[in-house]
């Protein structure tokens, strides 16, 4: 656009010239016409051959500089890193913290899980190590008492121990004896929501209530479905502590007969046995309590990386299972073009190469990319080759999915002869050009190389400072007598 202007009056100043051409032999001819007309001009009177037509022409100087060419490749910009966001954890989803749109860091909380059912497992076994911390104090006390002689005061110390043993068992009876209610409770509410499903899908065939109701009656049957399992699994481990606790009082009573009966060597190796029986299970009921403390930590969902929040399918109070990705987080400070080039131009492609991209959407301005990919096999549908380009976005101008196009150089020569592609003509087959040469048009034949569209690389037949016709050199033939309109015109 910025060279339209100058173009329109170089072809104003050649019309023009080539206009005063024609009139001044339109004046010629018609002196000589009156010539003839008047006395005296009869054929004695002896004239001179016309001279040829001088041809108005633009030139410039011919130079040395740059050419190259490119092919553009369309494409889409992709974020540079997409990571979905799973919970480990199968229950009730408590709080959400953030929202599309939202930036967060690596670390920040994006949801937290209900965590009363994991608390109450953790206080269950920290119950459980206490009574297993009583339990392996009996047994080592057994083992003290297994050879020595003061019976008396060993029988009492076992006794003491049955003693504490059985508190655990009551307590542990105790335990059951709540989740036991709590399963009754929780059977009882799946049967009210079944009982409501099946009054609902009745309603429904009837069309007396909408969809939506009758989906929140199944979600309820779900949902009653989940607390009853869950109710099921806290009995199992109420259970599991009172036989422990059992266990215990049986371990405590073992050592208390060893006392009693003062057997040494063999009672010794049993209570040694016993004890550590004892600090097996102590061991385990630790395992678990640093495992429920784990699902404890799980019930805090955090941010993988730092990026942008690009999808959320979480709602407060709603059931998560497991490898479910609620969220997903891109990463577009920096960008990636994906775009598919063909063989030609695939091999003088490598990464680090540097690369212009236009993304209209964003700029008018062309964005600086770096190749970081280079696909070695082509598509078996397409024959094309992935190339990946990084583009730097800190100032977050392009989004994923914007339309782009990027030009990678096909042929490039610097410091070589290059001349508009319009001033040279094909003759016969042969590329040529004209020269000024003293106010003479002169032919030369030239050989080309790099063809940009605009302009184009001559290889041999040229020399820095020729004086090229770029404008009427498709009215002149070698020898022609030339005008030159203007000089240092492109």
């Amino acid at each position: 656009m910025k060279k339209t202007a100058p173009l329109r009056n170089a072809k104003l100043r050649t019309l023009f010239a080539l206009l005063l051409a024609a009139i001044l032999v339109l004046s010629a001819s018609a002196c000589a016409f009156i010539s003839d007309l008047m006395p005296g001009s009869g054929s004695n009177v002896e004239t001179e051959a016309p001279a040829e037509r001088l041809i108005a022409v633009n030139i410039t100087p011919v130079q040395s500089g740059g050419i190259r060419t490119e092919l553009s490749f369309t494409g889409s910009v992709r974020a540079s890193a997409q990571i979905p966001v799973m919970a480990r954890l199968q229950g009730m989803v408590d709080e959400v913290m953030v929202n599309v749109g939202d930036f967060v860091n690596a670390g920040d909380v994006l949801f937290t899980m209900d965590e009363s059912d994991i608390q109450t497992n953790i206080r269950t076994l920290e119950a459980q190590i206490a009574t297993a911390d009583a339990a392996v104090r009996a047994a080592q006390t057994g083992v003290s008492l297994a050879g020595g002689s003061a019976v008396q005061g060993q029988i009492l110390q076992a006794e003491t121990a049955i003693i504490q043993a059985q508190a655990g068992v009551e307590q542990a009876e105790l335990g059951v004896e709540q989740r036991q209610l709590a399963v009754t409770q929780a059977e009882l509410a799946y049967q009210d929501a079944t009982t409501n499903l099946q009054n609902m899908s009745l309603l429904l065939e009837h069309g007396d209530i909408p969809q939506v109701q009758f989906d929140q009656a199944e979600s309820g049957v779900n949902n009653a479905a989940i607390m009853l399992e869950q109710a099921r699994s806290a009995l199992e481990m109420a259970e599991v502590s009172l036989e422990q606790a059992r266990s215990g009082v049986a371990q405590a009573t073992a050592s208390h007969d060893l006392v009693a009966r003062n057997v040494a060597s063999e009672n010794l190796r049993r209570a040694q046995d016993g004890l550590a029986q004892a600090q097996a299970q102590r061991n385990a009921l630790v395992v678990n309590v640093e495992a429920a403390q784990e699902r404890l930590n799980d019930a805090s969902i955090t941010a993988p990386i730092s990026g942008i929040i690009s999808s959320r399918g979480v709602e407060p109070q709603t059931m998560m299972m497991p490898n479910v990705a609620p969220f997903t987080i891109i990463s577009i400070d920096t960008v990636l073009v994906h775009v598919n080039v063909t063989e030609t131009i695939v091999n003088r492609i490598e990464n680090g190469q540097e690369v212009t991209v236009n993304i209209s959407a964003a700029s008018s301005v062309p964005f600086a990319g770096r190749v970081v990919t280079v696909s070695p096999t082509a598509d078996p549908m397409t024959q094309t080759f992935g190339v990946e380009i990084e583009i730097d976005n800190t100032d977050g101008l392009l989004r994923p999915g914007m339309f782009a196009e990027a030009f990678f150089i096909r042929d490039e020569a610097a410091d070589t002869i290059v001349v508009p592609r319009s001033a040279v003509l094909v003759d016969e087959g042969r590329s040529i050009v004209f020269l000024a040469i003293d106010d003479e048009a002169v032919r030369r034949e030239v050989t080309t190389g790099i063809d940009s569209g605009a302009e184009i690389e001559i290889l041999e037949g040229l020399n820095v400072g020729d004086n090229l016709i770029i404008r009427g050199q498709t009215f002149v033939r070698d020898g022609s007598p030339v005008h030159i309109v203007e000089e240092g015109v492109s």
